[in-house]
């Protein structure tokens, strides 16, 4: 069974997975779930989220603008054993891509047979009827003192630029016009905001079967909407036509144009293209490739080479999906994620700040430990721990930098164990960046547990001693591993040994442990692994 349970959402200091809203997270889930493991069934997938700021009352120094904020997603699924860290590394990690996806509209009328999104509407519930569409606005519009447009839909305090896909549960060309309008002119207000600030624009993805059902005329002509990539769908060849209506409907207007060739359903002649190029130029033009979400109907290679070889004349940049990479990579083309121009500055832009950002949080980083240092040594030893493991939240860098210094370190270990204490942001950073898999013990039963097992670990400022559970599934997987033990500060070595000692009993092998802080008593150990340490301190 695949458990996905305790990642919160839209919580800026533990964010693991961040998504508008729940039919966002479940679609974007199970599309990566299908995409990337063979024999995936959605069916057996179950989903909930709710709210758990009780759960972390305990937490008071993270600021109660974000308790009000935070979810948690409980995800199950009977089936194979999937790579949990690869999901939510694709699922939120999106540093070079991020992407936002939002469904101003839910459902679609058009009815196609393999429809991955009405399988997951009709199975989630989340609209009663998926032929009938739901529009979630009207958006409204407000001014700012200087009397600009300010729109409501799109976040425009972001300094990186968003790749915001907007259709996901939709169809564009079937949006009502006044639906259209409504959502081109948040957009448009979005975009100039950017610019009067001298940011770089937000790109946002429409994608139409329907392409005859676009209506702009509401929008003047002028306006630069090159952010805007508009594309319509081709699976089968008699479907090219689709390009011509695209074409025609805003061929007046400043877009990008994109033809999405998926799912590939049979041979396509790859007519139009030039057609294309000719009216919006080799900047703002785009064509995908891909095959059927859940390979129901395999790609031939056949299909899609005069596509390919169309789109190298022309200069058309070429984006190749995952599910038929291996396909094209075999048949000897090499470029795979080519995009229009203003996604490729994006991206550009998003990878050097975050360069920049990596050399002030390091910078940063050797100030704020440092300062940490020498306010715990004026501190009671309780104090002193408090604020020890303050340091992991609300300083996402300095968690990211925390678990990268300590990976590099690291000897080979398989899985991740932490009880769950104030150490769980780092353990489950130390998961991402290192692709391991991370256990653990809670403090109270799950509903998901079956034949639970009760641990036992001692509190350090306390004869009682803490129980935590693990399921029985939980505690196969120690089996055989080599186990790293994580903590936000290492006190004692007995409360090194209280955990190492669950490992041993569940059949693992405690291979290092690993913590931000560790008492100067702990230093002589070879297996512990620390950013700084903290002055040797007696308690009552």
């Amino acid at each position: 069974m695949l458990r996905i349970e305790d990642y919160y959402t839209d919580a800026p200091s533990a964010g693991i997975i961040t998504m508008l809203e729940r039919p966002e997270v479940v679609n974007r889930l199970l599309n990566i779930l299908i995409c990337n493991f063979s024999g995936f069934n959605y069916t057996k997938l179950k989903v909930n989220m709710y709210s758990v700021q009780e759960e972390l009352e305990e937490y008071r120094n993270m600021h109660q603008e974000y308790l009000s904020q935070i979810q948690m997603l409980h995800a199950y699924y009977d089936g194979h054993q999937l790579a949990l860290k690869r999901i939510l590394k694709d699922i939120n990690y999106d540093t070079h891509l991020n992407t936002k996806v939002y469904s101003p509209v839910i459902g679609c009328p058009i009815g196609c047979k393999y429809c991955f999104t009405k399988c997951v509407v009709d199975h989630f519930g989340i609209t009663e009827d998926y032929k009938k569409q739901i529009f979630r606005g009207f958006y409204k519009m407000t001014k700012d003192e200087e009397g600009n447009d300010i729109p409501e839909l799109f976040n425009i305090e972001n300094e990186n630029p968003i790749d915001w896909f907007l259709t996901y549960m939709s169809d564009f060309g079937c949006w009502k016009p006044e639906w259209q309008e409504n959502v081109l002119q948040q957009i448009i207000a979005a975009s100039n905001i950017k610019r009067r600030q001298r940011r770089f624009v937000d790109t946002f993805q429409l994608v139409t079967k329907r392409p005859s059902g676009i209506d702009l005329s509401p929008i003047p002509v002028d306006t630069d909407m090159r952010n805007v990539i508009i594309s319509c769908t081709v699976d089968r060849n008699a479907c090219t036509g689709r390009i011509t209506d695209l074409i025609e409907k805003t061929k007046d207007y400043r877009i990008t144009a994109c033809v999405v060739y998926q799912p590939v359903l049979e041979y396509i002649e790859p007519v139009h293209l030039d057609e294309l190029v000719n009216t919006f130029g080799k900047d703002y033009t785009w064509v995908i490739i891909g095959g059927e979400v859940g390979g129901a109907n395999p790609l031939r290679f056949e299909w899609i080479k005069d596509l390919i070889d169309k789109c190298i004349e022309l200069g058309i940049p070429l984006k190749i999906e995952r599910d038929i990479m291996k396909t094209v990579l075999e048949s000897g083309y090499e470029f795979m994620e080519q995009s229009p121009k203003l996604l490729r500055e994006a991206k550009a832009i998003r990878v050097r700040n975050l360069e920049l950002k990596k050399g002030a949080v390091a910078e940063y980083y050797e100030v704020k430990i440092a300062e940490l240092n020498d306010e715990l040594k004026r501190c009671a030893p309780a104090d002193r721990l408090d604020i020890a493991a303050s340091i992991l939240y609300g300083e996402v860098e300095i968690i990211a930098e925390n678990a990268k210094r300590l990976l590099e370190r690291m000897p080979e270990f398989d899985l991740i164990f932490s009880a769950e204490t104030k150490g769980t942001p780092l353990a489950y950073e130390l998961s991402r960046q290192s692709g391991k898999d991370c256990i653990i013990a809670h403090k109270s039963v799950k509903l998901y547990m079956e034949d639970t097992l009760e641990v036992s670990v001692k509190s350090l400022l306390s004869e009682k001693k803490k129980k935590f559970y693990l399921s029985a599934e939980e505690a196969r997987a120690f089996d055989g591993k080599r186990v790293l033990i994580v903590d936000n500060v290492i006190s004692t070595p007995e409360s090194l040994r209280d955990l190492e000692v669950i490992v041993e009993r569940l059949g693992g092998t405690p291979i290092a442990n690993a913590a931000i802080f560790t008492e100067e008593g702990n230093i002589k150990r070879d297996d512990t692994f620390f950013i700084a340490p903290l002055p040797v301190q007696e308690y009552a």
